[in-house]
């Protein structure tokens, strides 16, 4: 009965969920530390409220991430201290080391914004050789694809570090709590047909509520919630238990940010 107790347990069908832009708020990022099981958490570089905050998440065995601000397509989006093309590479490289090192105890790193600087193979491998540089293959690097043409993957997948795309954005453009379960029970249904699926979402009111409510219930869908580094670093195995194209008829969401 062990045995086939383990069996069951590793043919789960799996989800990660990655709450992007820690550390902008406060008090919304002290709520999204609330959410019940194996969340991580990606924050964002020299904010006020990242360095306590991520220790805080660390005290809570918390994954962590460093959400690297990149350079995006509409110049609107521009940010400070992204990386971007135009940067000479001492400048680059001296800016995203000191990203990686503004946030303590990271697993990964994933982009946020980015849809200009993701399609640039050079800058993305520029990434990927100093990730390698720093911490050798302790880290995965996740493509929150903002733009369908990205190569960050690929940059990743080429240099030997474990990488993994987003599957599901949640909220994009801060929808309703309808949409927002919408988005989440297609994110179920992705895992329950591939054996893993990967979403993320923001530290927003109408996100966590509906996430403190899902959460709660995830044994009730037959899925387990799982660190992101569970997902990137294991092997693209498809859990049996796959369910036939048709089935998932799920109505689409933005699945790419305007940045």
């Amino acid at each position: 009965m062990l045995a086939s107790f383990s069996l069951q347990a590793k043919e789960q069908a799996r989800i990660a969920l990655i709450i992007d832009d820690m550390g902008i708020q406060k008090d919304l990022s002290l709520s999204a530390l609330q959410l019940p099981g194996a969340v991580t958490y990606s924050f964002l570089p020299f904010t006020a409220h990242t360095q306590a905050l991520a220790n805080l998440a660390h005290r809570q065995g918390k994954e962590l991430m460093l959400h690297a601000p990149m350079q995006a397509i509409e110049l609107e989006e521009r940010e400070r201290h992204e990386l971007s093309a135009d940067m000479g590479g001492r400048a680059f490289e001296r800016l995203f080391i000191r990203q990686l090192q503004d946030i303590p105890h990271i697993a990964g790193v994933n982009n946020h914004k980015g849809s200009l600087l993701t399609q640039n193979y050079p800058a993305m491998t520029h990434i990927m050789q100093l990730i390698k540089a720093q911490y050798g293959n302790a880290l995965f690097f996740v493509d929150s694809k903002t733009a369908p043409a990205s190569v960050a993957q690929k940059a990743a997948t080429d240099f030997g570090l474990a990488t993994i795309g987003r599957d599901v954005f949640l909220d994009h453009g801060d929808p309703s709590q309808i949409v927002i379960r919408r988005q989440f029970r297609k994110l179920i249904a992705l895992a329950q047909r591939h054996g893993k699926a990967l979403g993320i979402a923001h530290p927003r009111v109408n996100t966590l509520a509906v996430l403190q409510d899902e959460l709660h219930r995830i044994s009730a869908y037959g899925v387990q919630l799982v660190p992101v580094s569970e997902l990137a670093f294991a092997t693209n195995k498809k859990a049996p238990h796959t369910k036939p194209e048709e089935e998932l008829k799920i109505p689409e969401l933005g699945e790419y940010d305007i940045f």
